[in-house]
């Protein structure tokens, strides 16, 4: 058999291509950019979000969650200073919108893929998206809660008349934290503080917060004060939580509340025994409940005394009349003799 009829039955093989890294780069760079040739629309989670850079530029992931272990699919998202300034310009109109961690957002950009990862180029935001899926599910929250008889759970149960030993579950070193702190110390009263460290904003502030409640459960306390100061609604969405609303309806001793500005109410206010405008407020409260329970008291120590005063006058009289008949009748006993 001649070798051209052996090659006939091994035919040689095709090498297959060996790309080089940028030549492959700039291949798959084509295919994003010929598969999405104009900006789009996506929705996800924040997460990871960080400050302007010195270059004016912001940078953070966009997630979905199909559990609370960790995202399951996560995109890069690159918001360059020109179309930062443009998209803070356009929320001026919504000041109840901030970009924050662990929010949800649907937002406009150019895929493109660069430095070996696909992500969006940003270059808006849809606010409506995000504030009306808030609002869906702090309705969904608040008639789960109220099916199951939780929204006045905590209100039933009776507060001291004069709470002391006080839990606040808050970011130390905040200024909310500081707000209450110094209302409680400038009341004079014995106030007794114990501060549970927690997150209240951002990827883990419910589990941070949860965290706290639960070690303040197994304390001693008279009431337990929830705080965080003011911000855009959106930095106040875990206060919105089903599991921290529920964690707030289990508890054992009062709760009480001070998130945000005077306008905010969150879903936990709506479970908590009192609900306070502001964190000095909800100091405030207490500080007036125990003044309100000192007077009771030195009002009721007023009259105690005022009685027992009467009573002595009484005695002494009754006493005196007493002495002065005995002494009669020893007289005629005597002159008798």
């Amino acid at each position: 058999m001649t070798q051209a009829e052996q090659s006939s039955f091994f035919p040689e093989e095709v090498p297959e291509p060996t790309y080089g890294v940028g030549e492959l780069t700039a291949a798959v760079t084509r295919a994003v950019a010929a598969a999405f040739p104009a900006e789009v629309w996506v929705r996800g989670e924040i997460d990871g979000l960080r400050p302007a850079n010195a270059a004016g530029h912001v940078y953070f992931s966009l997630c979905e969650r199909n559990s609370r272990r960790g995202p399951t699919a996560s995109l890069g998202v690159a918001l360059f200073r020109t179309e930062r300034l443009r998209v803070e310009r356009a929320l001026a109109d919504w000041p109840g919108f901030e970009l924050a961690d662990g929010l949800e957002v649907r937002l406009r950009g150019r895929v493109q893929h660069r430095f070996g990862r696909v992500q969006i180029v940003m270059s808006a935001v849809d606010p409506v998206h995000t504030l009306g899926r808030l609002a869906a599910d702090r309705d969904r929250v608040l008639r789960a809660l109220a099916a199951e008889g939780l929204l006045a759970a905590n209100s039933r149960l009776v507060l001291a008349t004069a709470p002391l030993h006080i839990g606040v579950v808050t970011s130390a070193g905040s200024a909310a934290c500081a707000d209450v702190l110094a209302e409680l110390e400038a009341s004079g009263f014995a106030f007794r503080v114990t501060l549970a460290d927690a997150r209240v904003q951002g990827t883990g502030a419910e589990a941070s917060l949860l965290r706290a409640l639960r070690a303040l459960a197994g304390l001693s306390l008279d009431a337990v004060v929830v705080v965080r100061g003011g911000g855009a609604r959106t930095d106040l969405v875990t206060f919105d939580s089903e599991r921290l609303a529920r964690a707030v309806a289990a508890m054992a001793v009062p709760v009480l509340t001070g998130v945000g500005h005077e306008t905010d109410t969150s879903v936990i206010d709506e479970v908590a025994h009192v609900a306070c405008k502001t964190p000095t407020a909800c100091a405030a409260f207490l500080v007036e409940r125990v003044a309100d329970a000192l007077a009771r008291a030195e009002v009721a120590w007023t009259g105690v005394h005022r009685r027992g005063q009467g009573q002595l006058v009484r005695a002494e009289a009754t006493l005196g009349r007493q002495a002065g008949a005995v002494a009669v009748r020893a007289g005629g006993a005597l002159a008798g003799a």
